[in-house]
């Protein structure tokens, strides 16, 4: 905590009281074992190549901040984009940690730019890079064989979001939701997503979904 009397130390009976006026952070430890981990895998070096959404705007903070605000978020345990605000306090850790000149500061940046997905195109781009990373990490992983599972789940929806819709949700009953279908391996990574509107069934295009996770004999 920031206090006047920085790198002091008070006793107040048998309690000894430091104050400091170095960034500290609750979430200072995720900030040191993710940043680790993006570090090694060389996420930004991946994220600023194959993001096919660029930012001409002398005043944007940068599309590698702005996807680690999403990511952070997720980690932290956030659902909705306002949940950055949970990891924002002591941010000052976030930027040495990963080396970043500042992050957005509302959620209404993290919207705006998703919105710059505006084609099919760009998404599909950016899935195929996506697909391409996981590739990597699995081999990093050294993993070189193992079940592929399907599987799907609901994430419920708030506000009007494109492919929201009302279907099966056992946790919101008639919210809005999407029904994403998931691919994953025996050893925890998730290797692809397909998102789908809320009203469609668990088995709804899975085996054009699996044919385009089938092992390719040339990689």
């Amino acid at each position: 905590m920031g206090h006047s009397q920085s790198n002091s130390t008070l006793k107040v009976g048998q309690v000894f009281v430091e104050f400091t006026r170095k960034p500290v952070s609750a979430w200072a430890g995720m900030a040191t074992l993710v940043g680790a981990l993006l570090e090694r895998i060389g996420f930004r070096s991946w994220v600023e190549q194959a993001m096919p959404v660029e930012e001409v705007s002398n005043n944007a903070c940068g599309v590698y901040s702005k996807i680690l605000s999403h990511v952070l978020t997720v980690f932290s345990g956030g659902e909705r984009f306002v949940h950055m605000l949970w990891w924002r306090h002591g941010v000052e850790v976030f930027e040495k940690a990963f080396g970043v000149e500042r992050f957005a500061k509302a959620a209404s940046s993290l919207t705006r730019f998703w919105n710059k997905f505006d084609s099919q195109a760009k998404s599909e781009v950016w899935n195929e890079h996506c697909r391409d990373f996981a590739r990597q990490v699995l081999g990093w992983a050294n993993v070189r064989f193992g079940n592929l599972n399907l599987d799907s789940t609901v994430l419920t929806r708030y506000g009007k979001q494109q492919g929201a819709h009302k279907g099966y949700n056992p946790n919101k009953h008639g919210r809005p939701s999407h029904h994403p279908l998931l691919a994953f391996t025996d050893t925890g990574y998730v290797v692809n997503v397909w998102n789908r509107s809320g009203n469609t069934s668990s088995g709804q295009r899975a085996h054009e979904f699996f044919r385009t996770n089938r092992p390719d004999p040339g990689r």
